[in-house]
């Protein structure tokens, strides 16, 4: 099995391409593995699918810039059927536990992902985030 130390969660907004610079950035000054995961939610198989070819393009940009910056980035993506959402925050709960999955099978250090802020006086972290941050057993880097 692959270990990558750097695992690097997106969805292609503005905080999960920070998140994507920050881990490359760290991957090239240590000279380590990466890999980046997307996770792909739908209630439906059509909503699924068309996510997980929205992955398909985000991954393969972060591929493209990790080329332009010297980083080989590895791509994982991730499709998961919520048929129904029992609660709220089911969907985050979902991302999140196939990211820390993804983290532990594949030996990660460390996980970067993005967060999300209500404002500046009052930061909050996005749901992901913050149940990623709860859950983790290795280092979790949050870029803002």
């Amino acid at each position: 099995m692959t270990k990558y130390e750097i695992l690097v969660a997106t969805d292609g907004s503005e905080y999960g391409r920070k998140a994507e610079i920050a881990a490359m950035k760290v991957t090239r000054s240590y000279n380590i593995r990466i890999a980046a995961i997307y996770v792909a939610v739908g209630s439906k198989d059509s909503e699924r699918e068309e996510r997980v070819a929205k992955g398909e393009e985000v991954l393969n940009r972060v591929v493209e810039t990790g080329a332009s910056m010297g980083v080989e980035v590895n791509k994982i993506l991730v499709g998961v059927s919520m048929q129904r959402m029992p609660q709220q925050g089911a969907m985050a709960d979902t991302i999140a536990r196939a990211i820390l999955d993804a983290a532990d099978k594949y030996k990660t250090h460390t996980i970067v992902l993005g967060g999300k802020g209500e404002s500046e006086i009052n930061p909050e972290l996005g749901s992901v985030a913050l149940a990623v941050v709860k859950k983790a057993k290795c280092t979790v880097l949050v870029a803002r």
